[in-house]
């Protein structure tokens, strides 16, 4: 093993790269014992770069993280049926780590999603993380990156489970009759069979069978296929099917919800503003923030509900704004499964309706119960005693308060001798050890067992511990 030597007042380490070449490096140590632990250090690298554990050294220039995006999206990920994720990619990750080269990524990566913490959720920082981490996934694929992800150094962020959201059966009806007439028959078809909104909005009318009163689900957007990657046919039932016979004769073309030009829907359609103005029409909302509309005012004050007042501080009319519900169109499929299984809709049904491979997707992930659901099988519980006064035994139990200095009263008219509890040593009920003195009765006096005949079972339970004790 080579070891460093000085040279024109300098320290140089000699040590084998990952290619198996010797190589000599000039270092800024002061002493030999700093040079070696640099070698060391150096040789522990090479060796990683063997064992394909870091990328290998290069002499072209190094890819950046910028061009290996642009290489995946062309590749692969305009192929995915979201292109969100590439507006997202672009808006938080081009300016920080696109200039970067590849090996300085994990770096970096850490440092900057804690940067954004408050500015973004901690599910929004995982997504970031997860498309560092299919970029990379995606040049170990073609070769163009040896080491470890760097993705994988970094932790994921932690997501607070929230309440669900759904609609209650009153509210689907409210907010159906609220909506427009050209978006009904669209949302009633993705309440009615849990539909996601890729899948409502690129059926056809041949998906459609009136005859057999049923519906084929297999695209969405864009795709040829689903998001489970398979083709289902699902019933119509009889509260949708003249939904479905209004849509199939407005529709100018083969889109079974289309425009108003009759064209499909675009794959990012708004459709979840549309869901909240309906439910702020149909009164759906968590209250409503009365605000004073005169200049320089300001005042606000909230209420649960929309009558408006006056302002107490200019007496102007105040203006009331509804607080739109956080409902998502995916909420109307968590409603489905939701509404299905409060209906006694077997479990294996509505997997079949949802399109679920595992049953413990629907009810753990789609199945919701309200308070009123727990509040009755907690009902069920009948836990209260049969009997609600106590027992004449029990009351003669109890302490007479006329005489402070009585123990207990007598039981069955017995003697004291003969209670189940005994009175050992000076007071109290105690059970006789062998450092109490009893009370025995005098030598003239025949000791006697008491009779079992007329004790009562608790009594004689009682004597029997005080003779075992004893």
């Amino acid at each position: 093993m080579a070891q460093p030597y000085a040279k024109n007042g300098r320290w140089y380490v000699r040590y084998k790269d990952a290619r198996g070449a010797w190589r000599d490096r000039a270092t800024s140590a002061r002493t030999k014992t700093e040079a070696r632990r640099l070698q060391l250090e150096l040789e522990r690298k090479a060796e990683r770069q063997r064992l394909g554990l870091e990328p290998l050294p290069s002499d072209t220039p190094e890819m950046t993280f910028g061009v290996a995006m642009d290489l995946w999206w062309s590749e692969h990920g305009r192929r995915l049926r979201s292109h969100t994720i590439r507006r997202f990619m672009e808006k938080h990750l081009r300016a920080e780590l696109g200039p970067l080269p590849l090996s300085k990524v994990g770096e970096r990566l850490e440092s900057l999603l804690n940067a954004k913490v408050g500015a973004l959720g901690p599910e929004s920082l995982n997504h970031l993380r997860a498309a560092v981490h299919r970029v990379f996934a995606f040049l170990t694929r073609r070769g163009a990156w040896k080491g470890a992800n760097p993705a994988f150094a970094v932790p994921r962020f932690k997501v607070p489970k929230r309440l669900p959201q759904y609609l209650r059966p009153e509210e689907v009806r409210l907010m159906l009759a609220a909506l427009d007439a050209r978006w009904r028959g669209l949302f009633a078809t993705a309440v009615y069979l849990g539909l996601r909104r890729g899948e409502v909005i690129a059926l056809r009318k041949s998906d459609v069978d009136l005859d057999e009163r049923t519906i084929r689900v297999g695209r969405s957007r864009d795709s040829d296929t689903t998001k489970g990657g398979h083709e289902d046919l699902l019933p119509i039932p009889d509260e949708l099917l003249p939904w479905i016979g209004r849509a199939i004769e407005g529709s100018p073309s083969d889109v079974l919800f289309p425009r108003e030009d009759g064209q499909q829907h675009a794959p990012d359609v708004q459709v979840q503003d549309v869901l909240r103005r309906a439910l702020a029409r149909a009164g759906i909302v968590n209250g409503y923030t009365h605000r004073c509309r005169r200049k320089g005012c300001g005042h606000s004050e909230r209420h649960p509900y929309a009558e408006p007042g006056r302002c107490p501080k200019c007496r102007m009319r105040l203006w009331p704004v509804a607080e739109q519900k956080p409902l998502r169109f995916h909420d109307l499929r968590h409603s489905t499964a939701t509404l299905l299984l409060k209906a006694g809709v077997p479990l294996a049904t509505v997997q079949r309706v949802l399109r679920h491979t595992d049953p413990k997707i629907t009810s753990e992930v789609y199945g919701h119960l309200d308070l009123e659901d727990m509040r009755e099988g907690l009902n069920r519980l009948r836990l209260a005693p049969a009997v609600t006064e106590p027992a004449p035994f029990a009351a003669s139990l109890l302490l007479d308060p006329a005489d402070p200095k009585r123990e207990g009263p007598e039981v069955d008219g017995k003697p004291e001798r003969l209670r189940g509890l005994q009175r050992v040593g000076a007071t109290g009920f105690e059970p006789a050890t062998t450092c109490t003195p009893r009370k025995l009765p005098p030598l003239s006096e025949p000791r006697v067992n008491p009779p079992e005949s007329g004790v009562t079972p608790w009594i004689r339970a009682s004597l029997l511990v005080s003779r075992v004790v004893s």
